[in-house]
């Protein structure tokens, strides 16, 4: 549930860009398309902007969802309304409240737009804030991410900028990828330990038939051994 259903309600809008499907005809004769479902160029679009909030492609993809009114400029009203699905989130998490004007402020200070009265693609498109220009978009719309950003650490973010990987969806695909083949090496080796556990029980059940047999046979023999040894004289 990190996205917010605000967002969500943008995406199958076809705010970002048109999805790739056919359309259906309308009661009137027009054409409309059919957003029920996304299909596999729009998750493949959409997962690369929401891994990578840093490049072109992915601010345009972001900015044009939250721009509602279309006019390229994205005001605080517009913010604000996609910022209260967020306050409303945290209070019912119990995170601590971050008000929208404390919000706000902090990320002015580090996009540093050229009219403070609204921001444009071109803001987070600078070069010196293509790296955190995507918090603004997780602040309105991402609250898992969001209070990452809030709690994040100052090592790890160092840490981050001095890895070998260029992009965040490079390093994205890389953890993804290695959590993945660790949850594949785990589920192999507890397949080969169930079907271990299975020879053994066979084994130890095969032995104890083998043993019951064996015994059986020795009783029995015992048995005839006594009744013709013993010797008993009639009462009369």
């Amino acid at each position: 549930h990190s996205l917010s259903h605000m967002i969500v309600d943008r995406i199958f809008d076809a705010a970002p860009r048109p999805f790739e499907c056919d359309s259906v005809a309308a009661d009137d004769g027009s054409k409309s398309i059919d957003r029920d479902y996304l299909s596999y160029e729009d998750f493949i679009f959409f997962m690369l902007s929401e891994e990578d909030k840093a490049n072109e492609v992915s601010v345009r993809y972001w900015f044009s969802s939250v721009d509602v009114d279309g006019d390229g400029k994205l005001n605080n009203m517009e913010m604000r309304s996609f910022y209260a699905v967020q306050l409303h989130r945290m209070q019912c998490m119990g995170h601590e409240i971050v008000p929208f004007e404390d919000m706000l402020c902090q990320m002015m200070d580090m996009i540093k737009p050229s009219n403070p009265n609204y921001l444009i693609a071109e803001d987070f498109l600078q070069s010196e804030c293509a790296q955190v220009s995507g918090a603004l978009f997780d602040a309105l719309f991402n609250l898992n991410k969001y209070l990452m950003f809030e709690q994040r650490d100052p090592f790890v973010e160092r840490q981050k900028r001095e890895d070998e990987f260029e992009t965040d969806w490079d390093r994205f695909a890389c953890i993804d990828y290695n959590r993945l083949a660790m949850e594949e090496e785990a589920r192999e080796e507890e397949a080969m330990e169930i079907d271990w556990v299975t020879v053994d029980d066979e084994d130890e059940d095969s032995g104890e038939f083998s043993n019951s047999i064996g015994g059986g046979g020795g009783n029995g023999g015992g048995s005839g051994g006594s009744g013709g040894g013993g010797t008993s004289e009639a009462p009369f």
